[in-house]
């Protein structure tokens, strides 16, 4: 039992050290980070074959990705927003496939020099018949150096 209480105590332990390290990590990159322009991608569908039980987030930054994930959605009077992949690449938040209508909502997009902050809101409805996966995706401006970026996703 002795052991028992041990370890559940040393997982727990390395848990909030890992926490506190994504936490200190995020504190940084909001440091001198400021309001970046993005554009909601609508009109799109995620296809069939992603479908998943765990939270994605995506960083994608060319098309032929971007096509493996996801589809244009055929909506009466509706285009899929373009994506100019010279200039632009792709963020995006895929929750786990779900029977309740979830509608994702890009917040805001914040950007310092080499780390990107995406905050969102997730809101549930009632449980339905069927199954869908919830996402949103935005285009932002590609920098102008080619530098390694820090993304981070915080849900609201």
């Amino acid at each position: 039992m002795r052991r028992f209480t041990a370890i559940i105590t040393l997982v727990a332990t390395l848990l909030l050290c890992c926490q506190c390290g994504t936490s200190s990590q995020l504190r940084q990159a909001k440091k001198g980070a400021k309001t970046a322009r993005f554009e909601v991608l609508d009109n799109y569908y995620v296809r069939n074959n992603i479908g998943s039980n765990q939270i994605q987030r995506l960083v994608i930054d060319n098309e032929e990705d971007f096509n493996a994930y996801f589809g244009p959605a055929a909506i009466m009077g509706g285009k899929p927003t373009d994506i100019n992949w010279k200039k632009q690449y792709v963020v995006a938040v895929l929750l786990p496939e779900t029977r309740r209508p979830t509608m994702v909502t890009p917040l805001e997009v914040k950007r310092n020099d080499g780390n990107v902050i995406f905050k969102y809101q997730v809101i549930r409805g009632v449980k339905g018949s069927h199954t869908i996966v919830p996402f949103a995706a935005i285009a932002l401006d590609r920098p102008e150096s080619p530098q390694q970026i820090e993304h981070f996703f915080i849900e609201k």
